[in-house]
């Protein structure tokens, strides 16, 4: 007992977060939430891409906060890390998850000193969220692994798809957005 205080280990929610290492497991484990809400929200709604409301908002999310350069791409490994546990698909869930984040982190890179950046992002996850049919076409049509999704054939699936991803990279978006407000008040 010197009379010295403790060292202070964390002195806010910034130093907290600027911690590489946790950044990193926050954003896998983004990604390992986009899996589990897959499985726990299975409703029978009979529409495909309906996941892409909460995939595409998380991914966009994390694109958008996260300093990483292939920040998506880690998510996305985060989910296949999860589907890898707890997804029967874990295969095909594996390389549609990865396309996806790939694709957004491109598309960033290519787009983040545009003007309309924010906006541009949010057609970039309708498309990105497009690929799963896409993908699943491909894997059908070349190795027989047959989608329930493409029974009625492939526009509707790109059609859901787009739409259900458009939203979910707009909620992605305004929660970024939300985000960035809270930062600036504080």
């Amino acid at each position: 007992m010197a009379g010295k205080l403790p060292q202070k280990t964390i002195s806010d929610s910034s130093d907290l977060f600027s911690n590489q290492w946790l950044q990193v497991f926050l954003i896998l484990s983004a990604g390992a939430l986009t899996v589990w809400f897959h499985e726990a929200l299975r409703w029978p709604l009979n529409l495909p891409g309906r996941h892409g409301l909460e995939l595409m908002a998380i991914l966009m999310f994390v694109r958008l906060s996260a300093p990483q350069t292939y920040a998506a791409s880690l998510a996305a490994m985060g989910g296949v890390s999860a589907s890898l546990i707890i997804n029967d698909a874990a295969g095909v869930a594996a390389i549609i998850l990865l396309a996806q984040g790939l694709f957004i982190d491109s598309a960033y890179r290519l787009l983040k000193h545009h003007s309309l950046t924010l906006a541009l992002m949010i057609i970039v996850t309708a498309l990105a969220h497009m690929l799963k049919p896409l993908i699943k076409l491909s894997l059908q049509s070349n190795l027989g692994i047959v989608s329930d999704s493409l029974d009625q054939g492939l526009l509707y699936p790109l059609v859901t798809h787009f739409c259900f991803g458009l939203v979910g990279g707009l909620a992605g978006l305004l929660a970024w957005r939300s985000m960035q407000k809270l930062k600036t008040d504080n």
